[in-house]
């Protein structure tokens, strides 16, 4: 009995409501209830925002960091992309180099190879090259840079690549010679007049053209030095050399042809009293960072000929 009354108090208690609400006399009621629960609401929003994004960026970064593992590898591609070209262009001023030294000497046979390692010790100068009895190459070889300056010799070779000795190398020697020009040659030099002197009356008759001086030269041997780089010796005491002299292969003895550059004179050594002097020497080829080099092939120093 006291379930009936129940029910059917709480359903007309509904119904009462149900009435109320319809006609709006429940409106004060809801809107101070609103009014109320309106800050607690936006609270709790504004604190579960940033969980909620927390848990968003959570369940979504699967999603983010596959792309940027897709935009790492497009970056990667383009960066390997831009270093193909660059090597590309590099190479191809490089072999038009050597193209322009083989112009100028149809008669040498040239064998291009490209640089792949350096002596790690500092104690040698030496460099390696992807070429080697495969190629035809031999020990002895002059090695040239791409603009025919001399680099160095082939020191030791095996099948597919070989080690250079640089011409900077301590035990390298080369016979050279100095090409003197100007004043370096000529012992005369201008005449010079002293105060009280009369000038020279210009004369009828014109004077005699006087023709350039012969170059002259002036033989040593260009050593390999550490500190240095390259070292002149054993220049006679008397020669009249100076800086900017160019330096050249003799072919004294016959390992290497004549002619080829070796550099020029960049500081003499005088030395009182002695029978010789010294000079240092600058590599007309740049020695570090070499990448392509030619090798002379059809010359065969003395040493690989035999008696």
């Amino acid at each position: 009995m006291r379930l009936v009354w129940w029910l059917t108090t709480v359903f007309g208690i509904s119904v009462i409501s149900i009435f109320l609400s319809h006609h709006g006399a429940t409106d004060p009621v809801q809107n101070m209830t609103l009014t109320v629960s309106a800050p607690l609401q936006g609270g709790l929003r504004d604190l579960a925002g940033p969980i909620n994004d927390a848990f968003l960026g959570l369940t979504d970064r699967g999603g983010i960091k596959r792309d940027n593992d897709r935009l790492r590898d497009e970056i990667e591609t383009l960066k390997n992309q831009i270093a193909a070209q660059e090597d590309a262009a590099l190479r191809v001023r490089e072999l038009e180099d050597a193209l322009g030294y083989k112009q100028s000497h149809p008669e040498d046979t040239l064998l291009a190879a490209d640089v792949i390692a350096e002596e790690p010790s500092g104690l040698k100068r030496a460099i390696a090259i992807n070429r080697g009895l495969d190629d035809g190459l031999d020990e002895g070889m002059i090695v040239l840079s791409r603009s025919g300056s001399i680099v160095g010799t082939v020191s030791r070779v095996y099948n597919d690549f070989a080690w250079i000795r640089l011409i900077t190398d301590p035990e390298s020697a080369i016979n050279a010679q100095v090409n003197m020009t100007g004043k370096s040659a000529d012992a005369g030099g201008p005449e010079v007049l002293t105060p009280g002197t009369p000038e020279p009356q210009p004369s009828a008759t014109p004077a005699p053209s006087v023709a350039p001086a012969e170059p002259q030269t002036v033989r040593a041997v260009a050593m390999g030095d550490q500190r240095s780089g390259i070292v002149l010796d054993l220049l006679p005491s008397d020669a009249l050399i100076k800086p900017g002299d160019l330096v050249v292969t003799s072919g004294l003895g016959g390992n290497f042809p004549r002619g080829l550059l070796l550099g020029s004179i960049l500081e003499v050594d005088e030395r009182p009293q002695a029978p010789f002097k010294s000079a240092t020497i600058e590599p007309a080829a740049t020695l570090t960072g070499l990448e392509t080099v030619l090798i002379l092939v059809s010359f065969k120093p003395a040493r690989l000929t035999g008696p």
